[in-house]
């Protein structure tokens, strides 16, 4: 082992060492200097503490809770003090945890010294305070966390590995074949390796058992009543909708609907379609047929939704390597491994596909499902044409046609506006279309092989919404007993503007609290100006602002004769004028909702991964001195942040399936591993 390698080794082992000890310790260091505080008088009144006569400097507040009480959820309180400047200060609201031990230590930055400390506990969450203590000037005991040690650790190795000056950038991913090195097909594999276990770590972090939703009737369960209805032969779901909803002149007016169950008691179904007396699901037919079908005829068992949001995860992070590498193959043959690498993870996170692992419920199998076809129908598009795109005198893969139709088709029948990226087809193969390989005699199977498919799964899709709505055109989603009546929904030019800025580009809300990232709108918060109706869902920020590295779509002119050298500039068109389709559809029948990014994300990541191995390939022209290196380190940056913030907004209090409300004691585990210094 040479040295360099030896001193990377020992970086990634002491630094998270030193960084324990001395870092995340600091308080038990500080601590050491505390004098404690032994004489005051501590009376319980109810749900309140109150410590007098102190007149001393408190530097920190022991809580200690009752014996026994080892509960994960969390004990607000609010502390009160009374000092030389300043009298009743009301400070932060925090907590105490009793499965935390640290949350037990709370620092406190009096001026002077301290007169009096009130501790007031939320009554729903302590009935009774006489069974808790307080110790002011406590020595903090010394916490040595061996997963804190190990995320900094694999932290350290990632920012080495993926340093500007790593020997990743300077490994080419393909040999002079075209084909990528023996060697590096191992380092791809723990890439993949590695962006699996992330993917598998955060759904199990968000798993939620749905059975009390199942029990309720609860639209978690969607996907399991509609393969009980389909097991029990008919195509509406088993469950009698109350009779005001067939009454109502327009059942869909959400406030006149929940007036009307307030009336007579009669609860109806959230965000079931209601149609002809009857409760019918208007979510894409095929995760039911894969996953839910299968499963309930087996074990008569409801499936919890975040068993096919993981193992979809797989195969879609699985595909986007093969995708990412096919198309750096054409575009940038001389690419780095760890370009590539970059690249992949540009694309696996614009997509925001990783919301679905943060949020595994009903939408997101849809939109995991989707997403995932998709990529696997371009992946095996962009393989047919692979030998012809060498030599033309090659044909096309029949095989790769037909698999990537019928995953373009299942797309569709997952989430139905991904049908539009079967029309990608028309881009891809371009130049084959003029080459006369399609819509010709001599193209004959291939035009087949791609058209078969699509009309087949798209005929069953249609045929499915015939027997449910009366036509096959009609997906049912205007028939959603939503917060929002589609059915009688009109096109608002005012809307637009509101809604390209905040999918777009709303600045992300960064605070001082922890988990440090806001919710710009949520369910009730809609600070607007537009006067009407806008639906909203938690947002953390547009587009733009939790992918910043896909700005880079903006130099698409500059790099149309680059793209048009390897046949895609016309598919980075269409995919961004397909984004745009459904931006402005997302916007106008659906509101604000930070799910629906993953509508116009993956033509958006496509595009953007395409316009960055161009970039990144001009930049590595010799004649630019220092331009490569500036474009690497712009690259890193951009996508590290873009990594950041994906990730960092599952720990959102406001979010969707917040972990602090599903997996409150992971929640407190994680704040506290990482707020070491409260």
């Amino acid at each position: 082992m040479n040295k360099k390698a030896l001193r990377t080794i020992l970086l990634i082992l002491i630094i998270p060492l030193i960084a324990e000890v001395f870092f995340f310790n600091f308080r038990f260091w500080e601590s050491i200097f505390f004098k404690e505080i032994t004489d005051y008088n501590i009376t319980n009144d109810a749900n309140n503490i109150e410590v007098a006569g102190i007149d001393a400097p408190v530097r920190n507040i022991r809580i200690d809770y009752p014996d026994g009480l080892n509960s994960a959820k969390a004990c607000h309180l609010q502390i009160t003090i009374s000092d030389e400047a300043n009298t009743d200060l009301e400070l932060p609201l925090t907590e105490v945890v009793p499965a935390v031990e640290e949350s037990r230590y709370i620092r406190i930055y009096p001026d002077g010294n301290v007169k009096d400390i009130k501790i007031s506990f939320d009554v729903n969450e302590v009935p009774d305070a006489s069974g808790f203590g307080v110790k002011l000037n406590s020595a903090r005991p010394f916490f040595i966390h061996v997963t804190r040690v190990v995320f900094i650790a694999v932290l350290m190795a990632l920012i080495l590995l993926f340093r500007p000056g790593s020997e990743i950038y300077k490994m080419p991913l393909c040999g002079s074949d075209n084909k990528i090195y023996d060697r590096n097909k191992i380092y791809v594999l723990l890439g993949i390796s590695a962006l699996v276990c992330l993917w598998m770590l955060i759904v199990y972090a968000f798993n939620y058992d749905i059975t009390q939703h199942y029990r309720a009737g609860h639209v978690e369960a969607i996907y399991t009543y509609q393969a009980e209805s389909i097991l029990n032969g008919h195509v509406w779901l088993d469950f009698t909708p109350p009779k005001y909803l067939s009454e109502m002149a327009n059942p869909y007016d959400f406030n006149a609907r929940l007036n009307m169950a307030r009336e007579t008691g009669e609860s109806f179904k959230l965000d079931f379609a209601f149609f002809d007396g009857k409760y019918y699901s208007y979510y894409g037919i095929v995760p039911t047929l894969i996953f839910y079908l299968p499963f309930v005829a087996l074990t008569g068992l409801h499936l919890n939704n975040s068993v096919p949001v993981l193992l979809m995860g797989v195969v879609f992070i699985v595909f986007s390597f093969l995708l990412i590498y096919k198309l750096v193959r054409r575009s940038y043959p001389g690419i780095s491994l760890g370009v590539y690498f970059l690249l992949v993870l540009v694309f696996t996170f614009g997509t925001g596909a990783f919301y679905c692992a943060q949020t595994p419920h009903v939408y997101s199998v849809a939109f995991i499902s989707a997403i995932m076809f998709t990529v696997i129908g371009l992946y095996n598009w962009i393989s047919a044409s692979d030998k012809h795109f060498e030599d033309s005198r090659l044909q096309l893969s029949k095989a790769r046609l037909l698999i990537g139709a019928a995953a373009m088709g299942l797309a569709t029948g997952s989430r139905p506006v991904f049908g539009l990226f079967a029309f990608l087809a028309f881009p891809l193969f371009y130049s084959e279309i003029k080459d006369r390989l399609f819509f010709s005699k001599k193209g004959l199977a291939n035009t087949l092989c791609v058209i078969l498919p699509l009309l087949l799964i798209g005929s069953a899709v249609l045929y499915f919404n015939r027997i449910r709505f009366g036509s096959f055109f009609d997906f049912g989603n205007t028939y959603n007993l939503s917060e929002m009546d589609l059915q009688n929904r009109h096109l608002g030019i005012r809307r637009l503007w509101l809604g390209l800025f905040e999918y777009l580009f709303q600045p992300l809300k960064i605070s001082g609290r922890f988990p440090y990232v806001e919710s710009i709108y949520d369910y009730r918060n809609h600070p607007t100006d537009y006067m009407g109706y806008m639906f909203f869902d938690p947002v953390f920020g547009g587009y733009f602002a939790l992918c910043p590295v896909c700005l880079c779509i903006v130099f698409l002119r500059e790099c149309k004769k680059a793209l048009s050298s390897v046949k895609m500039y016309w598919l980075c068109v269409i995919s961004l004028v397909f984004a745009a389709i459904l931006l402005l559809t997302d916007i106008e029948l659906t509101g604000i909702t930070l799910r629906y990014q993953m509508d116009f994300g993956l033509p958006v990541a496509l595009t953007a991964v395409l316009i960055l191995t161009v970039l990144m390939r001009k930049a590595e022209d010799p004649s630019y001195k220092y331009v490569f290196k500036a474009a690497l380190v712009v690259l890193i940056v951009l996508t590290g942040v873009t990594v950041l913030h994906n990730l960092f907004i599952m720990l959102a209090d406001s979010k969707q399936w917040a972990l602090m409300a599903t997996n409150p004691k992971l929640y407190y585990s994680v704040k506290y591993l990482l707020f070491a210094l409260r």
